[in-house]
């Protein structure tokens, strides 16, 4: 019996003739001849014989087909993804080690879910009891804003200068000389998605410098930190401290304090939960040296694990030799360069299915071959369990208190195939204003608001409007509400220079830099309609110049003012005259403040530089 051959398309040669005879009248009116003598009608029937080649060709591509074409431009399918989660115990009593693979278990209705840890955690009998940030000599305790999920306060203020303290004060003595860890959550949920690009991973370099240290001996001392996720707290993760030697008791509490020493935020850090003793877990369950079967000697044998969706790359594979040794095996895409004695096998990690060679193509496992296999399964989605789930161990209570995050199915051939059409789409290769625009934006990691490339410029020659080779990209950082003029500093800005070096042209001279900014102030007379009341009409005219003018949000299509765009008196009158309540306006001047030529009336702007609203004085007449 042979394979069934799917159908893609079931029409026919008689169906596809009919059905194009029946578009004559709607698309050749004059075409009133359709017998078949007819030269026209011939063409149809030619053409619609070779539709049908094409269908019954078509109808021969396969998932496997499917799943080579895409090997080739270098996509492959995505398996289950596990989700992830982070747990924090409360109430530790006594310092204990949770060992990398230490499963912990939650119920979510009826069924239980396994979660386990990829390193090595020692939970500490220590609280955090006070949290003070310190600024311009100004202080805020924000102790009681970190124990409410619903309220986040900002780890340096809100304009974060340098100088300022975080200072977290605890209960008791950390444990010495020995390593602990903080978990740092972040609000950022008002912000947009981090960059991606593809498949590449982020080099982000923080542009700023933080220093931690302890109270000890009356002073303040440098806290080695061994490993930090947050990035000078950019965004969420931990830091990993060596513990002191000795602290001071200060207060009724131990100290620790991070101080921004030099550089700026992009966006200043607003702080969620700052949590002690929280784990982070993955949802997968290990299976060690499960027997899915024994060989039987046949070409192509497929065996099946108990467990399945599995973690890709997880799966070890070991076959018992006579003289009883285990010997392992080594997974293989596909048998094409398989030889007759060549120790491969096959594996689908959604079906859990293991399928050896045939002899020719990978070796067969003989007659009574033992066969066993260690894997990580997971439960994908399922694993994206709601907040507040109860964990235990060794007496100690966890939860977690946000929700899991990443657990995903395996993705679909016709998914696959969506994300390469998606690739073909993406740019890697830097070679027009625009491709250098579109990379700049997606760098990885970062949050960047706009992009300006501007060729044969060089920033360091300004005046040499015409500079061979050079390509000189203006960067602009997302910024949350209330930033006037986002300024990216030298970290952001190295880490998207970084990121178009590797797309650029070798020929190529490449310049990174922040815009300048220039101050534009509006003045003018405004007479009010009838019934309008004039402090509203006054109002509502410095909002919006103040809207046109904006660096993010202006411009004439709401997208940003225009690098280098001059600003003309025209335009200022059309805004004004658009106001609700405004009759008309007379004696608009405007000054201006930074870079910039004034030619009569029009404020010009260097092709690096950006507008921005100063303040507007509006004389209602």
């Amino acid at each position: 019996m042979g394979l069934p051959i799917p159908k893609l398309d079931n029409k026919t040669y008689d169906e596809i003739v009919q059905e194009a005879r029946s578009l004559i009248a709607r698309y050749a009116p004059g075409w009133t001849d359709h017998n078949i003598h007819d030269p026209g009608i011939t063409f149809i029937e030619l053409f619609a014989w070779i539709a049908e080649m094409q269908i019954y060709q078509l109808n021969q591509v396969t998932e496997a087909n499917y799943r080579k074409f895409l090997k080739l431009v270098g996509i492959n399918p995505l398996s289950a993804q596990p989700a992830r989660v982070d747990i924090t115990f409360r109430k530790v009593t006594v310092e204990k080690l949770i060992e990398a693979g230490t499963q912990l278990i939650t119920k979510v209705g009826t069924k239980k879910i396994v979660f386990e840890t990829e390193e090595d955690y020692t939970l500490i009998p220590t609280s955090l009891k006070s949290i003070i940030t310190k600024y311009n000599s100004q202080t805020m305790d924000n102790t009681r804003a970190n124990e409410k999920d619903d309220i986040h306060f900002a780890a340096f203020g809100e304009k974060a200068p340098e100088g300022a303290k975080l200072l977290l004060g605890f209960n008791d003595e950390l444990p010495l000389k020995k390593e602990f860890q903080i978990t740092f959550a972040l609000f950022e949920k008002d912000l947009p998605p981090a960059g991606r690009h593809g498949d590449e991973r982020e080099q982000i370099s923080p542009s700023v410098e933080v220093v931690w240290e302890y109270l000890s001996e009356g002073t303040w001392k440098a806290l080695t930190v061994r490993k930090d996720s947050t990035l000078a707290l950019m965004r969420s993760g931990r830091v990993v401290f060596s513990r002191p030697s000795s602290m001071d008791k200060k207060d009724q509490l131990y100290w620790i304090r991070c101080r921004l020493k030099k550089g700026h935020y992009e966006i200043n850090p607003q702080i969620n939960r700052i949590l002690l003793n929280t784990v982070s877990v993955v949802q997968v369950k290990t299976i060690q040296n499960e027997n899915p079967g024994t060989g039987c000697g046949i070409p192509g044998q497929v065996v099946q694990l108990k467990k399945h969706p599995v973690i890709r790359k997880s799966l070890a594979i070991q076959v018992q030799k006579e003289d009883s040794e285990w010997e392992g095996w080594k997974e293989v895409d596909d048998f094409e360069s398989s030889g007759p004695d060549d120790h491969h096998y096959l594996f689908d990690p959604e079906k859990g299915e293991i399928t050896f060679g045939n002899g020719l193509n990978g070796r067969i496992i003989s007659g009574r071959q033992n066969i066993r296999a260690s894997y990580k399964t997971t439960l994908a989605s399922e694993g994206n369990i709601p907040r507040r789930q109860r964990f235990l161990i060794d007496g100690i209570t966890g939860e977690n208190r946000s929700e899991g995050s990443g657990g995903m199915a395996a993705e679909s051939i016709d998914d696959a195939k969506e994300r390469a059409r998606k690739d073909f789409r993406t740019r890697y290769r830097a070679i027009t204003s625009n491709d250098y625009e579109r990379i700049a934006l997606f760098t990885p990691g970062l949050r960047v608001a706009r992009a300006k490339a501007i060729p044969n410029y060089n920033p360091d020659f300004p005046c040499i409007t015409n500079f061979a080779g050079a390509v000189t990209v203006v960067v602009v950082p997302y910024a949350r509400e209330g930033t006037v003029t986002p300024v990216p500093g030298d970290g952001f800005i190295n880490s998207i220079f970084e990121h178009l070096d590797k797309h650029r042209l070798i020929t190529t001279d490449l310049y990174v830099i922040g815009p300048a900014y220039v101050k534009v102030s509006v003045k003018c007379n405004v007479s009010v309609k009838k019934r309008s009341s004039q402090a509203a009409v006054s109002k509502r005219v410095q909002k919006a110049l103040e809207a046109f003018l904006d660096t993010l949000k202006g411009g004439n299509d709401g997208r940003g003012w225009p690098f280098g765009r001059s600003v003309y008196p025209s335009e200022i009158f059309r805004i004004i005259d658009k106001v609700e309540g405004v009759d008309y306006a007379t004696d608009v001047s405007i000054s201006a403040e930074g870079q910039y030529n004034k030619a009569g009336e029009v404020i010009r702007i260097p092709p690096v530089a950006l507008v921005y609203s100063g303040k507007h004085e509006v004389e209602i007449i």
